[in-house]
């Protein structure tokens, strides 16, 4: 029997130890919140600096879980995860600062403000095909902000945390108990989101809606990034060397378990035939292996994500499709070779399900604005991209995508440009990460409102209630 590179499930903590986890964290973060604005940025610089240090190390904790190209992981967890510490460690002063607000001008003797008040504990539920950057990207703006974090990653990737949180608790720069790992299923998770102040996840629809019901049952807020459906709408004019390369890359990067990867291409019928060569060509040249250098793509994370795969490939041949590869390579490591389903239809899973997996359904279409309206007929909206030379049209057809972010020519990188929102819409999310909101959501926006001067006298509209006061109101509400 072929040795697995798959690692067995992480164990469940007991309810006490997370009970115990999270009462520590609150502990550590009622110190952390006092610390001054500058003081936390500077060092959670540090903490990132301590890790990036030991990357080598890091890389083949990942690997060991995931067995990710090398490359794959330093472009897209480890430079990411230095962008978002830049952003965030650049920008919270001017995000977080007292924030003056209008008043109107009776009250001139007043003094109105916004000041970003830390949530608490904030409970960070991650997926297994992003074990470093997920959980670390989150944690950084919730520490920033002046919270503590409890992270509970995927059960599958649990050591990537564990060896992260040992080495930030190691430096000695935070508080003890700041941040700290729950591990386990979903057991564990629940109770991370029952206890916590504010949840985010990070994950399926599924699950996301009952992290949802968990967070409501205790008026919790919480931030959902869940399924998505990327449309890659391609035109007549599109680039075709561009456009076919970014096809390959944003359905088979992380093997395809990328949130915001291409899960199905719309294609013009002047270009079709000539996307599907060139893009068959482009998937001719990968390398798929375990190694962690000198490969493209890996294997499936997550054990039932295989049958997932298999079984939406399937649908697709039994309703009359084309797959060109999907072979099994080795299925005790869950390597699927890369599959393109050629002649897909609005009916196959392949079309209308979230894959998740190396696999490039293509649909011949005779206008791309037909495309955007079959792709907006399904229920998730996360990201989608336009692909031709035309700017201008494309950009007038933005707004009719119902996305939470669109490419124009570009896909996957949203994540990496940290000033932009990150999220989707409809049955893909609640809330954003990243971006200047990204940062406050992790605060409870606290209103102060300051009466200056003069200190010995009441507001006129105060008791006794008098007729005269009622002209003074009417008259206030004319001039204001």
């Amino acid at each position: 029997m072929p040795v697995t590179s798959v690692p067995p499930p992480a164990r469940n903590m007991t309810s006490e130890e997370i009970a115990r986890a999270v009462r520590g964290a609150r502990e550590a973060g009622a110190r952390w919140r006092r610390y001054p604005l500058a003081e936390r940025v500077g060092l959670v610089r540090q903490v990132w600096d301590a890790v990036y240090a030991r990357r080598a190390e890091l890389v083949k904790v990942v690997h060991s879980e995931t067995c990710k190209p090398l490359v794959e992981f330093e472009a897209m967890e480890l430079c990411a995860a230095g962008l978002i510490v830049k952003y965030f460690t650049a920008n919270a002063g001017r995000v977080l600062r007292d924030q003056a607000a209008w008043k109107p001008w009776v009250m001139l003797n007043k003094r109105a403000y916004v000041r970003y008040v830390p949530r608490g504990v904030v409970g960070l539920i991650t997926p297994w095909n992003f074990p470093f950057l997920i959980p670390f990207g989150d944690a950084v703006p919730a520490l920033i902000a002046g919270n503590a974090v409890v992270v509970k990653p995927s059960e599958w990737t649990t050591r990537t945390m564990l060896w992260v949180a040992d080495v930030v608790n190691g430096t000695g720069l935070l508080p003890e108990g700041l941040l700290t790992v729950a591990t386990g299923d979903g057991a564990a998770g629940r109770q991370v989101a029952e206890s916590a102040d504010m949840v985010l996840f990070t994950g399926s629809t599924r699950t996301g809606r009952m992290v949802a019901q968990a967070a409501a049952a205790g008026l919790k807020p919480a931030v959902l990034e869940l399924g998505g459906k990327h449309p890659m709408i391609v035109f007549d004019d599109a680039a075709l060397g561009r456009t076919a390369k970014a096809a390959v890359w944003g359905a088979f990067a992380n093997c395809g378990q990328v949130c915001v990867g291409v899960e199905r291409a719309y294609v013009e019928e002047g270009i079709h035939d000539r996307f599907v060569a060139a893009v068959t060509a482009g998937m001719a040249g990968l390398r798929q292996g375990l190694g962690g250098t000198g490969v493209d793509v890996g294997r499936l994370i997550f054990p039932p994500q295989f049958a997932t795969v298999m079984d939406h490939l399937e649908d697709a041949r039994s309703k009359g499709a084309t797959v060109v590869g999907g072979d099994v390579v080795d299925a005790e490591n869950l390597m699927i070779r890369p599959a393109l389903v050629l002649g897909a239809r609005p009916e196959m899973k392949v079309m209308s399900e979230e894959t998740f997996g190396p696999v490039l359904p293509v649909m011949k279409v005779a206008r791309g604005e037909d495309a955007i309206a079959l792709s907006n007929e399904g229920p998730l909206g996360l990201a989608a991209s336009l692909w031709t030379t035309d700017l201008d049209r494309a950009e007038r057809l933005v707004e009719t995508v119902e996305a939470g972010m669109v490419g124009v020519n570009e896909l996957l990188s949203h994540y990496a440009v940290v000033s932009l929102p990150f999220g989707g819409i409809k049955s893909s999310g609640l809330g954003r990460r990243h971006s200047d909101s990204g940062l406050r959501m992790f605060c409870s926006p606290q209103s102060v409102l300051v009466h200056e001067w003069p200190s010995g006298v009441g507001d006129p509209w105060w008791f006794p209630y008098e007729d005269y006061k009622s002209k003074l109101v009417e008259w206030i509400l004319k001039v204001v």
